[in-house]
């Protein structure tokens, strides 16, 4: 079995690397004169890994982009699949309750609407709570945490002081959410990734690197409830649309 590759991106680097997206899709990052016969070598070398993992991740986009909403399905919250029980119960559209998602029946047609309405009341609640006890704790004070529909990225810090945060985020385990957070504290006073920034990151979170690794298992989260229309680069946005939000609101971006 043969690795179709979609996509090969030559940019001034040094290195090769191959990606496999949320979508499944193989893209290759290669020096703007690396011979495509050592590009060939190195697609062939790891074949396998491809092939596994790309099937893995197409498994996993369709599963999470797909929701029948039916009786035993699971869905994600902080980082555990849950169980889903449909309930006749005509006056509550959602609820959970140890462990447990309850859906009214009567709610079935717009049970997309309120999953995602409920994440992002509990992704609100949640990460302004984490935001304010570290800004507390190490004195970096911030405007607001601001809970935002974005599924290319996880986070961002803005130049007026507020912290944006993809719904997304109540998704995963409670300790990659800090993460997130503490990443985009840290860039209030130091809008950069020097030595000095990272300091700070692990000042705050001694462990982050653990937690920042553990977060690209997670890629094909941002892609939940996503709309159907197009496909994006895992985590990144455009060029010129990255000089937008730049211009706009002078947004730091935390990518991945």
């Amino acid at each position: 079995m043969s690795v179709k590759v979609d996509q090969i991106k030559r940019t001034d680097r040094k290195t090769t690397e191959i990606e496999v997206s949320v979508e499944g899709h193989i893209i290759v990052r290669a020096p703007l004169n690396e011979p495509m016969e050592k590009i060939e070598e190195l697609i062939e070398s790891k074949k396998f890994w491809l092939l596994r993992t790309q099937q893995i991740s197409r498994a996993k986009y369709i599963n999470d982009l797909h929701k029948k909403y039916e009786e035993g399905e699971k869905f994600l919250y902080l980082g555990i699949e849950r169980d889903l029980k449909i309930v006749d119960n005509p006056e509550i559209k959602l609820t959970y309750h140890e462990g447990t998602f309850y859906l009214s029946k009567y709610y079935l047609k717009v049970a997309n609407k309120c999953f995602i309405d409920w994440y992002k009341d509990r992704a609100r609640e949640y990460v302004s709570d984490i935001a304010d006890r570290f800004s507390q704790r190490y004195n970096v004070p911030y405007k607001k945490a601001i809970i935002k529909d974005s599924f290319r990225q996880w986070a961002s810090c803005s130049g007026d002081g507020n912290l944006n945060f993809s719904w997304r985020v109540i998704l995963v385990p409670p300790e990659v959410i800090s993460y997130l957070v503490v990443h985009e504290l840290a860039h209030i006073n130091l809008r950069n990734h020097s030595s000095e920034y990272w300091n700070k990151v692990e000042q705050m979170m001694p462990d982050y690197i653990k937690y920042e690794n553990l977060l690209k298992e997670y890629d094909h989260i941002l892609s939940i409830f996503k709309n159907d229309m197009g496909s994006f680069d895992s985590g990144k946005e455009s060029t010129s649309k990255k000089k937008e939000n730049v211009k706009q609101n002078k947004q730091l971006e935390f990518e991945i």
